[in-house]
């Protein structure tokens, strides 16, 4: 009784409000997935993945998400409003930008996400959905700032790789 459909998420047929979790580790890049639907959002895939998420998600369904630090502390917080319109920010586990090193040959700040989709969409502001700067004049998200429990690591520049403007986390000593 498997549905198994070999192709992208925006051309899968699945029903919308339909799934009580959906679970993933976000795509993410600096390119658009073309889905007549959030034409308007302009999203890029990471971000497409969230609004596809909630559309397929019940109301009162989670969703649980793997993602780069990209989507919680980007300056741009176009996503977060629209996330948070329609869901309930659970919280957020930050992970050393090593964790994948060995699995996937990547080194990026990474997040796990979890959500839960409202019966109703509003407007009222949850703290993810803004970005400040820490104490080390590194722009976090306000989750992380209220919550530094929840980060695997300190968050610190890495000027030799990036630049001064990309923060990476490590995990502690």
């Amino acid at each position: 009784n498997c549905n198994i459909q070999v192709c992208g998420i925006e051309s899968a047929l699945l029903k919308n409000n339909h799934f009580d979790v959906v679970i993933g580790n976000v795509p993410f890049g600096d390119y658009k997935v073309y889905d007549p639907k959030f034409k308007k959002e302009n999203f890029m895939i990471h971000d497409y993945f969230f609004a596809k998420a909630l559309d397929l998600c019940a109301p009162g369904g989670v969703i649980c998400f793997v993602t780069s630090k990209g989507t919680l502390d980007k300056k741009n917080g176009a996503v977060r409003k629209y996330i948070s319109e329609r869901a309930e920010f659970l919280g957020a586990i930050r992970l050393p930008n090593t964790t994948f090193k060995n699995s996937a040959n990547t080194e990026v700040t990474s997040d796990i996400i979890f959500l839960k989709k409202k019966e109703t969409m509003t407007i009222e502001p949850q703290e993810f959905e803004t970005v400040e700067m820490n104490a080390d004049g590194i722009p976090i998200n306000s989750y992380y700032i209220t919550h530094p429990e929840m980060m695997l690591g300190k968050m610190e520049v890495d000027t030799k790789r990036f630049g001064p403007d990309r923060a990476l986390s490590y995990l502690s000593a």
